[in-house]
C-alpha cells in the first residue's frame, strides 16, 4: 500500500501560528522597554529614574511635542505631541498614551489640576475642558501666548505672560479670582510653589515672591552653564528644583547642584515624584525621591 500524507489537524496549526504570534509579540514588547531603558537619563546616586515614554513611542504617535506637562494626583500624565493632547497612564492595562479628544483648537497652553480638571490657554481666552471637550471661553486674555503652571493646592493655578518689557505672573483661583504676583522686565518662563511660598522662573533667575517683592534666589552666572532656565518645580519639603533644556538641578541655597545630567525640558511634581518631559530628546519620565533625601547618603 502506497504511503500517504497525513496533514496537522487545523486546530494543530491554528494554535501554533498564535504562539508564533504570542512570541512576536512578546519579544517586540520586551524589545521595545529595553530600547525605553536605554534612553533613561543618568541622575544622582540617590534618585531612582522610571523611563516612561522614549523616542520610539514618541516617533509612533507623532514626535512634534510641546512644552506644557500636566500629572494629577493619581499620577496620569497629561502632554501633547504630534499636533494633539495624550493621556498617558503608567501601570494601565492599555499601554501607551492615549489621545484627549477635543472639540475645536489644541490649546496654546495647558495645566492639570491634582483633582484632574484641565484649564487651557485657547483662542485668545482662558478656560476650563468642559465635558463637551471643549474649552469654555471664560476670560479673554491679551495674547495667545500667555502659558500657565500648575499649584499644589486644589483649584489654583498661575498665569504668565506679557510683552515689550511688561512680563506679569497671576494667581487663577477657580471662583474667577485673578490676583497679580510678580512682574518683571524679563519673560516669565515658569511658576511653582510650596505650601507657603510662590516661586517664578525667568530665563537667567529662580525668584521667590514674597509680597509683591521678588528675591533672586539664584541668577545664572555668565560662563560655564547650560542654560537659560526653562521650568520650575518645588517639592513637598520645598526644595527648589530647575531644569534647562540638558539638566535638571536642584537649588540648595543658593548653589545648584546637578541631579539629572543628560536631560531637561518641563519639569512637574506630583507626591513624591518629579516628572519630566524633554522635547528635545523625546523622554518622559519619572525621578523619585523628589525631596531632599536626594541628598541623604547614598547605599553602598
Amino acid at each position: 500500500m502506497p504511503a500517504r500524507a497525513y496533514g496537522l489537524p487545523a486546530v494543530v496549526i491554528g494554535l501554533a501560528a498564535a504562539g508564533y504570534i504570542a512570541l512576536r509579540a512578546t519579544s517586540a514588547f520586551f524589545q521595545a522597554q529595553a530600547e525605553l531603558a536605554a534612553s533613561a537619563p543618568t541622575t544622582i546616586a540617590t534618585a531612582r529614574i522610571d523611563p516612561l515614554l522614549g523616542p520610539a513611542d514618541f516617533a509612533a504617535i507623532g514626535d512634534r511635542i510641546g512644552p506644557d506637562l500636566g500629572v494629577t494626583g493619581k499620577g496620569e500624565i497629561a502632554f501633547s505631541a504630534g499636533g494633539a493632547l495624550r493621556a498617558l497612564t503608567p501601570g494601565a492595562l492599555r499601554p501607551g498614551p492615549q489621545t484627549i479628544a477635543i472639540d475645536g483648537d489644541q490649546p496654546d497652553s495647558f495645566v492639570v489640576d491634582a483633582d484632574g480638571p484641565m484649564l487651557g490657554v485657547a483662542d485668545g481666552y482662558l478656560g476650563l475642558l468642559g465635558a463637551d471637550k471643549r474649552f469654555e471661553s471664560a476670560r479673554p486674555l491679551p495674547a495667545a501666548s500667555w502659558r500657565l503652571a500648575p499649584s499644589i493646592q486644589p483649584g489654583v493655578f498661575y498665569l504668565f505672560g506679557g510683552a515689550a518689557g511688561d512680563f506679569r505672573l497671576y494667581r487663577f483661583i477657580d471662583d474667577g479670582t485673578l490676583q497679580v504676583l510678580m512682574q518683571s522686565t524679563e519673560p516669565i518662563v515658569d511658576a511653582a510653589d510650596s505650601e507657603h511660598d510662590v516661586y517664578a522662573a525667568t530665563a537667567t533667575e529662580i525668584l521667590k515672591v514674597a509680597s509683591g517683592r521678588p528675591d533672586v534666589l539664584f541668577h545664572v552666572p555668565d560662563a560655564d552653564f547650560d542654560g537659560p532656565i526653562r521650568s520650575l518645580a518645588v517639592t513637598g519639603d520645598a526644595l527648589p528644583l530647575f531644569s534647562t533644556d540638558s539638566k535638571i538641578y536642584a537649588l540648595l541655597g543658593a548653589v545648584p547642584i546637578s541631579i539629572v545630567n543628560d536631560a531637561g525640558g518641563t519639569i512637574r511634581i506630583r507626591g513624591d515624584a518629579l516628572y519630566a518631559l524633554d522635547p528635545k530628546r523625546a523622554l518622559l519620565f519619572a525621578l523619585r525621591p523628589a525631596s531632599t533625601q536626594l541628598f541623604d547618603k547614598a547605599p553602598p
